[in-house]
């Protein structure tokens, strides 16, 4: 959108949240009146320093019709039914910043994983020499970090999006990484996976460069389909297509063993002097090595196997808080699919001894579910909490797989017995893990899905499994 079009238009500001704080700043640089701007949030309480006119709580999605355009918060589902009529006047901050910016963009999406891909190319390029800037997601707000008024550049933006960002826009981009989807924000794409596929993959027609999964190669292929079934044909012989470059995890060109990373035969990175472990980041560290790859320079490899000899993880993502009374306290509090979960258990295998599970109904499937107790089966966790309704949906009391509920024990088949405790209460929950956990093995939280039921977000659960923890060591 040309920037001069926001001039004498009534906007609107849709969940003010950190990204639309930023959305306000930007305005102001534009010198958009005051009068133009109104603030709509659920918030009653909601604080605003800038003299702007505000309409809150229960009456904050009527009367839209009297905005030419909304910014709207991305956790507020264009399908709302109050919205949904004017979702032609709705605009994202992403949106603005692709229609007026021209540099290039690496750009990653994925269920999960996309945060440590996008932090190691980031530190990769910086270590190597390139300008570059890491925005999106969970990062800081596109406008705070990079100015487009006065056309700021750099080598790279690599950039990371949820899907709730990417359903109605197609930049172009220099590398697109799709690495992997789960059933996960369902209820936000209309409560259709096929709505939130489309959203994760609306990037394709724009793409110079394409990384993709091996597991969603259909997904091109249905692309390409649509647009031309004889240029579907040269694509498969080529696997070019409009001068797009596509690559897939089973070519083979890009792989691993246990002691090193390869393109085709050629050693790239030795395993061993590799702080990040587990199977799932072997798989993350081949996405960063592709990107480098596609850029072509010798030193960019060097980088990498700089940055992965101290890069162990980041926050929330199965890290070690401490060890407590002998029992080592991990934090996976990010982990909010059951497929996340299941990665974790894959990577501490059995030093596993307590885990803690969390479920809200976000529209996972059963299969997913049924995929995360096998594993709990597999590996034997000796004890489980389970949070509010977890019960539910993991350990269903009429599955065909279970004896009985006896007490607080819980018979599964193969003679599998986990203790079990379920519970609303953290604290509660900190306390089974010190009375069951063995010494020097684990207990992780690791929730499989959000828990909005209890806490106001992840952060506000690891700070309560961080506090109890510590609590009762002494």
């Amino acid at each position: 959108m040309n920037l001069e079009k926001f001039k004498n238009k009534k906007i609107a500001i849709l969940g003010f949240g950190l990204e639309w704080k930023s959305s306000l700043r930007f305005l102001l640089k534009l010198w958009i009146e005051l009068e133009n701007i109104t603030i709509l949030d659920w918030n009653k309480n909601l604080e605003i320093t800038e003299k702007v006119e505000k309409i809150l709580w229960e009456k904050y999605l009527e009367n839209l019709e009297k905005f030419d355009l909304i910014f709207k918060s991305p956790w507020i589902s264009p399908y709302d039914k109050k919205i949904l009529p004017f979702r032609k006047k709705l605009i994202s901050n992403s949106e603005i910043f692709f229609e007026n910016y021209n540099w290039k963009i690496i750009w990653v999406t994925a269920t999960k994983g996309k945060s440590t891909v996008v932090t190691l190319i980031y530190k990769t390029l910086q270590e190597a020499g390139y300008n570059v800037k890491l925005v999106g997601n969970i990062w800081k707000p596109i406008f705070d970090e990079i100015d487009i008024l006065w056309n700021e550049k750099y080598d790279f933006i690599i950039y990371e999006l949820s899907s709730y960002m990417l359903e109605t826009m197609q930049p172009k981009l220099f590398i697109w990484i799709l690495w992997n989807i789960f059933p996960c924000h369902i209820d936000w794409h209309n409560n259709s996976m096929e709505v939130y596929k489309k959203a994760k993959t609306n990037l394709l027609k724009n793409s110079e460069n394409i990384i993709i999964n091996e597991n969603f190669s259909y997904l091109i292929e249905k692309n390409i389909q649509e647009k031309n079934i004889q240029e579907k044909n040269n694509w498969k012989k080529s696997n070019i297509l409009n001068k797009k470059k596509y690559t897939f995890w089973k070519t083979w060109k890009y792989n691993f063993d246990e002691n090193c990373f390869y393109i085709w035969n050629k050693k790239i990175i030795n395993s061993e002097n590799i702080a990040l472990s587990w199977e799932h980041n072997k798989f993350n560290i081949s996405s960063v090595i592709w990107v480098l790859d596609i850029i072509k320079k010798e030193k960019n490899f060097l980088a990498l196997e700089k940055i992965l000899k101290n890069f162990s993880w980041l926050p929330h993502r199965q890290e070690k808080i401490g060890t407590y009374k002998w029992i080592i306290f991990i934090d996976d509090a990010i982990s909010t699919t059951p497929e996340s979960t299941i990665e974790a258990i894959k990577t501490f295998w059995k030093n596993i001894w307590t885990i803690f599970l969390g479920w809200s109904d976000y529209w996972f499937t059963d299969e997913s579910f049924e995929n995360l107790k096998n594993y709990i089966e597999e590996y034997e966790i000796p004890n489980i909490v389970l949070f509010i309704k977890t019960w539910v949906r993991v350990f269903p009391e009429d599955s065909e797989n279970m004896k009985i509920w006896e007490e607080k024990i819980l018979y599964l088949k193969n003679n599998y017995s986990p203790k079990i405790l379920k519970s609303d209460s953290m604290e509660e929950a900190i306390k089974f893990a010190y009375e069951n956990t063995k010494t020097w093995k684990i207990c992780i939280l690791s929730s499989a899905s959000p828990s909005f039921s209890l806490w106001k977000n992840y952060i506000e659960k690891w700070n309560e499994f961080k506090k109890f923890a510590k609590k009762y060591h002494f």
